[in-house]
C-alpha cells in the first residue's frame, strides 16, 4: 500500500489560510476598546447663565414699557397741553387737550435728560423720575389770557386765576406772542420766553 498523499487536484483551489482571532498589534498599539453608549453631556453652564440675563432684561424692558406707557410725562412732547396741580413739592401732571378748562401749562420743550437746562430764567419746571423707567423732564409756560389777574405767589403749582380785587393779584396787561424782548413792556414787570417766542406783561392789581 501506498503512503504518499494524493495529488492536488488542479480543478479546486487551496483552502485560504487561517485569520487570526484579533488583528496583530504592532508595537504601542492597542486592541479597540469595545463601544458602549455615549455618555450624558451636562447641561452647558454659560448657556444657562445667558437664558437667565436674557430673562430679566426681556421683564426690565416690559416694566420699563408698562412705565412709558403709564406716564404722560414720558408721553408728552412740545406743544402739548398740561394740567399741572398740588404743591411745587408733589406735583401732579397730566397731559389734557389745550381747550380744557383745567390746562395751565404749555409744553415749550422736552429735555433729554434731568440734568439739561431749560436755557430760559422764567420757564416752570417739571421734572419726573422713575426707578424703572425713562426719566423726563419738561420747560412749562402758563396758559394765561390778556386783562385776567393771577396769584404769581405760593407753593400751589400754576397761576391760578383769581378776582383782581384779591390782596397780592397781579393783570396781565400785554401777552406779545412771537416776540422775547423785556422792553415790549412798557409798564409792569415783564416775563419772557425765548421757545416759542414770547413775553408776558404784568402789573400789581391795584395799580391796573
Amino acid at each position: 500500500m501506498s503512503t504518499d498523499a494524493p495529488a492536488p487536484n488542479p480543478n479546486y483551489p487551496p483552502p485560504p489560510p487561517q485569520q487570526p482571532p484579533f488583528p496583530p498589534q504592532g508595537p504601542g498599539q492597542q486592541a479597540p476598546m469595545p463601544q458602549g453608549p455615549a455618555p450624558k453631556k451636562k447641561p452647558n453652564v454659560v448657556v444657562r447663565i445667558l437664558t437667565a440675563i436674557v430673562g430679566i432684561a426681556v421683564a426690565a424692558l416690559v416694566v420699563y414699557g408698562i412705565n412709558y406707557f403709564t406716564s404722560d410725562a414720558a408721553q408728552t412732547k412740545a406743544g402739548d397741553c398740561a394740567s399741572l396741580t398740588g404743591t411745587t413739592t408733589k406735583p401732579d401732571f397730566k397731559t389734557v387737550a389745550c381747550g380744557a378748562a383745567e390746562a395751565n401749562y404749555t409744553v415749550a420743550k422736552v429735555l433729554g435728560g434731568t440734568s439739561e437746562s431749560c436755557g430760559g430764567k422764567y420757564y416752570d419746571e417739571y421734572t419726573e423720575t422713575a426707578r424703572r423707567g425713562p426719566d423726563s423732564k419738561l420747560c412749562l409756560i402758563p396758559i394765561m389770557a390778556e386783562g385776567n389777574c393771577y396769584e404769581l405767589e405760593g407753593s400751589s403749582m400754576g397761576y391760578p386765576k383769581v378776582d383782581c380785587s384779591k390782596s397780592g393779584a397781579y393783570k396781565l396787561t400785554k401777552k406779545a406772542e412771537g416776540v422775547e424782548d423785556e422792553a415790549a413792556c412798557t409798564e409792569g414787570a415783564p416775563l419772557t420766553f425765548p421757545e416759542p417766542k414770547l413775553t408776558l406783561c404784568f402789573t400789581p392789581a391795584e395799580n391796573a
